[in-house]
């Protein structure tokens, strides 16, 4: 990597930069709309512009609950220019999600759309405030919400007690010409912000990205610009990203990946982000081909409905060439080699992260042997350093023996926003962030991520992972999914439970489940029961629906009770 030129930028001085540079280049293009980077700068400064006049002040909180559309991203970096850090919303959150977070953090303005689709926004929003609709803008504190001022909303249509995003360009300060204004109050075309508008700082709160919460109440990391913005051209670097390259983006913007650094990373390189406000493979082929996309990051859920579409191969994709592809819903055998070989992504990868210390915290070099790039993880980005150690001792684990990983540097959140015990909890006392993660590095210094380290099973002596498990029984030509958790067992200690998703017109047994695992892994890996279900519990997330394993375990200990306490073989 070359020396990185925004090692201390803010996303507002990363944004100027590149509007200097690439001006007339498109940075964003979705459906009809297509912003050049000079355009993209104009608009944010007349959002900034906008917000100011309504009060908005540095460290402010402004929420912005909207699917992936351009708003989006003018609003954040609107806000980014004014100090004020955004708080992202999850698209699908409902009234009790949504009340806890913006109380918790202290948000003074709420950025939403009316519908998308059959989704009503205002009927989860008047759950939490009730007397909206008899509210002033302005003034629509309640009890439940004493710093909430300012409901604006991303439509054509007015609501009651809300202000049209639109309507926010007219807000300007409005004197004359000076310090670049238009009698309208909204900056000229690449005019400086008119003062006083603040200079944030590296290390200023950009965002609070909030953890999904499935074991607990969400949790707000503060992410810096310092933890974003150096990382993201990194990971531009990595993948070799050019001002020619087209990244379809339909990963949502409320995460780490979706909403900080894929954007930062293809901005930073002077490339154009292709967005998709929902997902839709058939949609993703027509934009992949019309746009001639190069680059396409997904989860699993949205590679199998690309794999499964009728039409995959009515489209041209040839020019894919690299993207990182994640296991977030519970993965599929073959899936990641589909993705290089079938769809066309040739130079695919793994990589690693979490909300706390960045997307792609662990990434690949694309010139890695593609069996490489299929491990998710390998090698710490720029800034990082990283750690495997016994979850139990704190001492370092040697190669080929898993232990948590732990991750220290620049990337790591400082923390949790008015979370001081959750903070302190979360670091050891020199400063490495456990992540609850369960990883291994081998002999050749390669960190490779297991699964969560709550969610493993302790078997007599060995700790085992769900997922390798899983991945194992993924690889019988019936299987769809697979899901294990561990239930108490005296003979040794916990017995593994998989829950299974057979594919359309198989039939299973347990019987034959059990018998196809023996003498291909270890006795104590292979399911003590097998039960068979249409799906498994899972929750809402930034990058994808979450397997809730806390509930899958109650419900394999409701319905097995006694029977693996016996402790009998398979």
């Amino acid at each position: 990597m070359g020396t990185n030129p925004f090692q201390d930028a803010t996303v507002a001085s990363m944004l100027d930069a590149v509007a200097e540079r690439f001006g007339d280049r498109e940075a964003l293009v979705s459906g009809d709309a297509r912003l050049s980077f000079a355009d993209f700068r104009d608009r944010t400064r007349r959002l900034a512009a906008g917000l100011w006049a309504l009060g908005i002040r540095p460290g402010d909180k402004v929420a912005i609950w909207l699917p992936n559309r351009p708003a989006w991203f003018l609003a954040q970096h609107a806000c980014a220019t004014l100090g004020a850090p955004v708080v992202a919303l999850n698209p699908r959150y409902r009234a009790h999600e949504l009340g806890y977070i913006l109380g918790q953090s202290d948000s003074v303005a709420l950025l939403l759309t009316d519908h998308l689709g059959p989704v009503d926004y205002f009927e989860t929003l008047h759950e939490v405030m009730p007397a909206l609709a008899s509210s002033t803008p302005g003034e629509v504190g309640c009890d439940r919400l004493p710093l909430l001022r300012w409901i604006i909303c991303d439509s054509d249509d007015p609501y009651p007690g809300c202000l049209r995003l639109a309507d926010l360009a007219e807000l300007g300060p409005g004197k004359g010409e000076a310090g670049g204004l238009r009698a309208s109050g909204v900056p000229s075309a690449g005019a400086p912000l008119p003062p006083p508008f603040p200079t944030p700082a590296p290390d200023d709160v950009f965002t609070l990205l909030y953890t999904s919460g499935t074991t607990s109440f969400p949790k707000g990391a503060m992410i810096s610009h310092r933890n974003s913005v150096p990382h993201a051209w990194n990971c531009g670097e990595a993948l070799r990203l050019t001002p020619v390259d087209r990244v379809l983006h339909a990963l949502p913007a409320a995460g780490t990946w979706g909403g900080v650094n894929i954007p930062l990373s293809t901005w930073s390189h002077g490339a154009c982000l292709v967005l998709m406000e929902t997902w839709d493979p058939l949609r993703a082929l027509s934009v992949i081909e019309r746009e001639r996309c190069t680059v396409w990051n997904a989860v699993d859920t949205m590679v199998k409905a690309m794999l499964e579409h009728p039409d995959l191969d009515r489209y041209d994709r040839s020019s894919l060439r690299t993207g990182g592809f994640a296991a977030t819903g519970g993965g599929g055998h073959g899936l990641f080699e589909a993705v290089v070989n079938r769809i066309g992504v040739r130079l695919a990868y793994e990589p690693y992260g979490m909300t706390e210390v960045n997307a792609l915290a662990l990434l690949h070099d694309l010139d890695e042997p593609l069996e490489l790039r299929a491990l998710p993880g390998i090698k710490p980005a720029p800034g990082l350093e990283v750690r495997v150690v016994d979850p139990e001792t704190g001492t370092a684990c040697q190669p080929g023996r898993a232990g948590e990983l732990q991750l220290r540097g620049v990337l790591v959140t400082r923390g949790y926003y008015r979370k001081p015990e959750e903070t302190a909890a979360a670091f050891t006392d020199d400063g490495w962030f456990r992540t609850g993660d369960l990883a291994v590095q081998d002999e050749a210094g390669h960190t490779i991520f297991k699964g969560r380290l709550r969610e493993v099973l302790r078997i007599s002596h060995f700790m085992v992972a769900p997922g390798e498990v899983e991945a194992f029984l993924m690889s019988h030509p019936d299987v769809e999914q697979a899901f294990v958790v561990g239930v108490p067992d005296p003979r040794t200690n916990e017995a593994a439970v998989a829950y299974v998703i057979a594919r359309e017109g198989a039939y299973l047994s347990e019987e034959a489940v059990q018998a196809f695992c023996r003498g291909r892994i270890a006795s104590y890996k292979i399911p003590r029961a097998v039960r068979f279900v249409k799906d498994v519990p899972r929750t809402p997330g930034p990058h994808g629906d979450k397997v809730q394993r806390g509930k899958l375990r109650e419900q394999a200990l409701r319905e097995l009770g006694g029977t693996t306490a016996e402790g009998r073989e398979p």
